[in-house]
């Protein structure tokens, strides 16, 4: 949720080479890890790879306008060949080095985005501002112990973090509610997809497969998306994504043949690779451009605990219910909450009008 802060304290290549620089010494740490302390130390510090991503994400208004879809199309085609290169390249270098050498090469590539970082150009919005987190006030001596306690700390803390976006309902309504139903409908799917082609009988080879092909359909929708985005609106188009996914989630269970699984799986990630980057032009049009980093981290954050909510309260439905089918379908009706909430807000429109 700092994102924008460190970026303006920081400047941008300096924060894209910091957070790539600790991400890969989190991989070499799970590399190297004797215990579960020093594993869980190391997973801390991969997770800045997240915050690279907000800050590489939030700066792109700033270099695009007229082309910005386009260009949040572009990363996102980057996102997708990444599910489908990435467990090819980590089963086969675990093959040949096994996990420990595996983990060494993915720390090792994770580097590069230190030269990525220095090869980011400065553009005319990026500031060089220095605001303290808590401003010295001469008139009154904070209270060391108490300070985190004290309302002017948090109230900068959540001006930093615009927290006044919470407020706006159309930033709830567009961006927060489709990302907690992404987060949750992603998790689940991710949960159960390779589990239920191994039950109806596909070798584990097959059902990796299965779930890598949704990552072909990340590239597809990618690639269509600038076409779409010129004849539809976001909005018709988190819609169509919000009911592709309700649908697929909800014929899942309807095929039992590999080759109709990969082609329900590829649908279902055409609807969420689809949401996810109506999503980021979404923020976009209900904020301000300097909150625009800020305002990807809320979605990061809500998409985020919806993946852990979602991936806990899957594998308990399942583990009461023992049935596939239920568990697509409570996945299927989560999908529909983008469409819902779009209809909340059309009310809620029309109502303070």
């Amino acid at each position: 949720m700092f994102a924008s802060s460190l970026k303006s304290r920081f400047g941008v290549r300096l924060c894209i080479m910091f957070c790539g620089l600790v991400s890969s010494t989190g991989l070499i740490v799970c590399a190297y890890a004797t215990n579960v302390y020093l594993l869980l130390l190391g997973i801390i510090l991969t997770g800045f790879m997240y915050l690279q991503e907000n800050i590489a994400l939030g700066i792109v208004p700033e270099y695009f306008d007229k082309y910005y879809n386009l260009a949040v199309n572009i990363y996102g085609f980057g996102s997708g060949l990444a599910v489908v290169v990435y467990p090819l390249l980590v089963q086969m270098a675990q093959d040949h080095y096994g996990w420990h050498g595996a983990l060494l090469l993915l720390g090792a590539l994770t580097t590069h985005s230190l030269i990525f970082g220095a090869l980011i150009k400065h553009n005319k919005a990026e500031k060089s501002l220095s605001i303290p987190l808590i401003r010295d006030n001469p008139q009154r001596e904070i209270d060391k112990t108490n300070f985190i306690l004290n309302l002017k700390f948090l109230t900068s803390i959540l001006k930093r973090c615009d927290a006044n976006l919470l407020t706006d309902p159309s930033f709830i309504f567009r961006v927060v509610l489709p990302g907690i139903a992404n987060g949750y409908t992603v998790s689940g799917w991710l949960i159960y997809i390779v589990s239920f082609a191994l039950s109806v009988g596909a070798t584990r080879a097959e059902a990796s497969l299965v779930a890598t092909t949704g990552g072909i359909g990340l590239m597809i929708i990618r690639i269509a998306l600038p076409f779409l985005n010129s004849i539809m609106t976001y909005r018709q188009l988190l819609y169509a994504s919000s009911i592709t996914m309700a649908a697929s989630l909800a014929l899942m269970t309807l095929f039992q043949s590999i080759p109709m699984l990969s082609v329900m799986s590829m649908i279902f990630c055409l609807g969420t690779g689809t949401l996810t980057t109506e999503i980021y032009i979404a923020a976009r049009d209900v904020t301000e451009d300097d909150q625009y980093i800020n305002a990807v981290s809320w979605f990061h954050l809500s998409f985020g605990f919806s993946m852990i909510a979602g991936g806990t309260l899957s594998g308990i439905i399942f583990d009461i219910s023992g049935s596939f089918s239920l568990s697509f379908l409570l996945l299927s009706v989560v999908s529909l909450l983008t469409a819902v909430s779009l209809g909340l807000e059309n009310i809620w429109r029309a109502i303070t009008s």
